[in-house]
């Protein structure tokens, strides 16, 4: 009887233990992003990534920024070991390799893209992360941005 009393002891610990490690758990949070850009008017220069997680401000400070190569006027961007959740995303065609969005009249001279199919004008106001916010999960990881002078 006191060998089955310390079987069940043992087993009931080895499971509560898987079950504090998560090793009960499959489900993955992580995955990669893929963005899809389109409508550039030419080849030149580079297409910049600029994405936001909700605490970052936008349009100045993305967590990240990622340059890509554009192929006949498109360009994909991933990226890797994204964990899920709500971002927004900023395409800038960087026609002249700068690193920057060059501006003429205080408005960006340079084509840009954003999530939403938000556009910037004089009565839109600021881009805002309310206003390109998309949801990234395992079932929703393909992005469309079509750029647009």
């Amino acid at each position: 009887m006191k060998v089955i009393k310390k079987v069940l002891l043992i087993l009931s610990s080895v499971i509560s233990i898987f079950s504090i490690n998560g090793f009960s758990q499959t489900e993955k949070h992580t995955g990669p992003l893929t963005i899809q850009v389109t409508g550039f008017e030419d080849n030149s220069g580079q297409a910049i990534l600029l994405l936001y997680r909700p605490e970052d401000d936008v349009p100045k400070k993305p967590f990240t920024r990622i340059n890509a190569e554009i192929v006949n006027k498109e360009s994909v961007f991933q990226v890797k070991d994204l964990p899920y959740g709500d971002y927004a995303a900023i395409i800038v065609h960087d026609q002249n390799k700068n690193g920057i969005i060059d501006h003429k009249w205080g408005m960006p001279a340079e084509p840009l893209g954003y999530t939403n199919n938000w556009r910037l004008s004089l009565f839109s106001g600021m881009p805002s992360f309310e206003k390109l916010k998309f949801h990234y999960s395992a079932s929703s990881n393909m992005i469309l941005i079509r750029i647009k002078g």
